[in-house]
């Protein structure tokens, strides 16, 4: 986890995996003969993405919040 970032930068992140995932399976899909292999390659490397970017960002460890009460 890289900890906790920005809005603007955890959608960074995540647009980054999902670029890079496609791209990967656009590049394993030349490899079929299939016609429908680039969609099925854009497709499972986009959810590859989005699975990559919940993996650099969740926070896997929950910490407890310590709520405390002020009374005046």
């Amino acid at each position: 986890m890289f900890g906790p970032l920005p809005q603007l930068h955890r959608l960074l992140v995540v647009l980054t995996a999902v670029v890079v995932g496609v791209a990967s399976g656009l590049w394993i899909a030349q490899f079929s003969a299939l016609p429908a292999a680039a969609v099925a390659g854009v497709l499972w490397g986009a959810l590859a993405g989005f699975g990559l970017g919940y993996v650099l960002l969740h926070d896997f460890h929950h910490r407890p919040r310590v709520v405390r009460v002020h009374r005046h």
